[in-house]
């Protein structure tokens, strides 16, 4: 308490506050925090030093009676020492801050120094309670303080080096044994604070929860059966819900979701990341949902800030909704308030929540949750699977995506414009996103859009060349331009390659396949040429296939014998996979066969005709034979008289 005195009147002037030291009053301060891993209070001492640096003025001198140190987690048990003596000191509330008040024994001249020792105990106030501070088994979550000018603060933080430790300001630390002390300095007005969060996960009470094929294991602080219930609870219907919203399956086969403070260190009240996902002691179904949305909205598939964390409050509002539960509340921010920008320009590099994110956060939302609105129903999954999987409006089936790296804002403004039909899309993007430089990029999409889309009716129902589509989805509008005149003509050749197709009958699934995924000038070279191998072959074989299948008689005996038919199915078979010089073998083969097939069939029919004359000659002379009667012979000559035995008499 700060006093001006003059002609031995005082008067009150001021007394310290926990955000600045009065003007004059010199300090140097050192706090540590004893913690344990057991649940006990968190033992704190702070040293200060103060002096009084003002001098007297006008035949006015100033003095303190006593000092006011801030306790941000409260205390108990206070106790102020200097000199060896005990100093008068009580626990005090003013505008909703905590203080040490302490009476000095003496005034406080110019130029004289005091040293005071203060302890007291954090014992922690219960989740959710307005109290801060939090200290459990396996978990301790405080601001600490210590008082100090620029360069002359000190903090110290005493545990088992088995607790992890997250601080909000730079530290050191070291460890002896078990022991683990982190250190951090500064100062300056107001002192130097901190956030600390440490935990013992192996502490908490576990429960699991299957969601499909999925496993969920909820960890809570010890005793919080409140908030693992809690999120028990609600994990089967907002993990199914998001699941239709994104249409996708959940991605992990295990995901652990843990209570803890160590994320309200650095600003944001809950983290995802590829070890789990953490959230604050809130019973938040809507901070729940947010953080589960993000198993699909991450870094991997989106490259701008306020595309992901827009997304995944616009999935945890729709998931809400569905549920009918509580929606997070979100301020009202106009893009042309004080401190607006243009949210791609909204950086994500610090490890802090910072000034930015009281517009980033709401503004983002409004902005994905506009373009959405202007997506059909029915069509928003398509827009959310196009954005967290890596795909784009300018994919053709068969081929690997042109997505190359996580989406922008210009890919997302593909995908609610095209792929949702949002006709909107310009207006929502330049009101909330982009900056003055990114109009020329939309004037140019519009133009290159145009003849990309008409070179698309060209080709009939096949995609561009990968080589166009892949400028496209970049947006380099100028390589697009060079690619479209450069394939041109292929364009006309698969239009032709899709008649002689229907007229054959022929698949088109290989020749599709090459012009679809043809990239560059040497990819053009070849495949045109495949497109005129395939119009061709697929014109012989479907003559060849009309003339196999001709109704004449001739044609069909001969074909019995020569088989075109088995050329033919080779010929297919080649046509179909592209094997121009096999095509070519089997088409001529049976070509060759075809047109003997005619030919052969009249000899067969000739020899058969031939043979059948023959064997009815041969019958007829047969039948001739066992016409004539037996006519009996006469011999001129009268009869021998044989004896009438063969044996002769002697």
């Amino acid at each position: 308490m700060l006093t001006s005195t003059a002609l031995g009147c005082a008067a009150v002037l001021a007394t310290a506050t926990p955000a600045a030291a009065d003007n004059g009053l010199g300090e140097k301060g050192h706090s540590r925090y004893v913690v344990s891993d057991k649940g006990t209070p968190v033992r704190v001492t702070t040293t200060v030093t103060v002096t009084n640096q003002v001098p007297p003025s006008g035949g006015r001198y100033s003095y303190w009676t006593g000092y006011a140190l801030w306790l941000p987690n409260g205390a108990t048990g206070l106790k102020a020492l200097s000199r060896g003596s005990t100093l008068p000191a009580k626990v005090a509330t003013r505008r909703g801050l905590t203080f040490a008040e302490i009476d000095f024994p003496s005034q406080l001249l110019y130029g004289q120094s005091r040293t005071i020792t203060v302890t007291y105990s954090v014992k922690g106030a219960p989740p959710r309670s307005k109290a801060s501070g939090r200290v459990g088994p396996g978990f301790v979550a405080i601001d600490t303080y210590a008082p100090g000018d620029a360069g002359q603060a000190t903090i110290d933080l005493e545990s088992p080096r088995w607790l992890t430790l997250d601080v909000s300001e730079k530290f050191t630390e070291v460890t002896n044994g078990d022991t683990r002390v982190a250190t951090i300095t500064g100062g300056g007005t107001g002192g130097l604070m901190s956030a600390v969060s440490m935990r013992d996960i192996s502490q908490s009470t576990s429960r699991k929860v299957t969601v499909g094929k999925a496993t969920f294991t909820v960890q809570a602080f010890p005793g919080d059966r409140a908030w693992q219930t809690f999120v028990a609870d609600r994990l089967p219907t907002t993990v199914t819900t998001l699941e239709k919203l994104t249409g996708q399956k959940w991605p992990q086969a295990r995901t652990i979701i843990t209570e803890d403070y160590s994320a309200q260190v650095y600003g944001w009240d809950g983290q995802f990341t590829t070890t789990g996902i953490t959230v604050n002691e809130t019973l938040d179904h809507a901070l729940l949902a947010h953080e589960l949305a993000h198993a699909w909205v991450d870094t991997e598939h989106l490259d701008e800030r306020w595309l992901l964390e827009g997304l995944a409050q616009e999935l945890a509002t729709q998931t809400t909704k569905a549920l009918k539960a509580k929606d997070s509340p979100r301020p009202t921010v106009r893009p042309t308030q004080k401190g607006a920008f243009a949210l791609n320009d909204w950086a994500w590099d610090s490890s802090s929540a910072t000034a930015a994110e009281s517009y980033g956060y709401p503004a983002s939302w409004r902005a994905v949750h506009e373009l959405m609105a202007g997506v059909p129903a029915a069509q928003r999954p398509d827009v959310v699977r196009m954005l967290t999987s890596s795909h784009s409006v300018y994919d053709a089936a068969g081929d690997r995506s042109v997505a190359t790296h996580a989406s922008s804002w210009k890919q997302a403004y593909d995908a609610f414009e095209v792929e949702g039909g949002n006709r909107a899309t310009k207006a929502s993007m330049t009101t909330w996103v982009l900056g003055k430089g990114d109009a020329s990029a939309i004037a140019l999409r519009g133009t290159t859009r145009t003849a990309y889309a008409a070179r698309d009716r060209a080709d009939g129902e096949w995609a561009p060349p990968r080589g166009v589509r892949s400028a496209m989805y970049d947006w380099s509008f100028a390589d697009a331009k060079r690619e479209l005149a450069r394939t041109g003509e292929l364009a006309a050749k698969a239009v032709a390659a899709q008649q002689a197709a229907t007229r054959s009958g022929l698949p088109v699934t290989g020749v599709r396949h090459a012009y679809e995924v043809a990239a560059d000038v040497d990819d053009y070279k070849v495949v045109a040429a495949q497109l005129t191998a395939f119009t061709s072959q697929a014109g012989r074989y479907a003559k060849l296939r009309a003339d196999t299948d001709s109704p004449n008689p001739l044609a069909r005996l001969g074909a019995l014998v020569l088989r075109p038919a088995e050329p033919l199915a080779d010929a297919r078979t080649a046509v179909v996979k592209g094997d121009t010089k096999a095509a070519d073998r089997a088409l001529e083969t049976a070509l060759s066969r075809s047109s003997w097939s005619t030919r052969a069939g009249a000899a067969i029919l000739l020899v058969v005709l031939l043979a059948g004359a023959g064997v009815a000659l041969v019958v007829r002379r047969r039948k001739r034979r066992k016409a004539v009667p037996a006519v009996p012979v006469v011999d001129s000559q009268p009869a021998a008289t044989e004896p009438a035995d063969s044996a002769m008499a002697e």
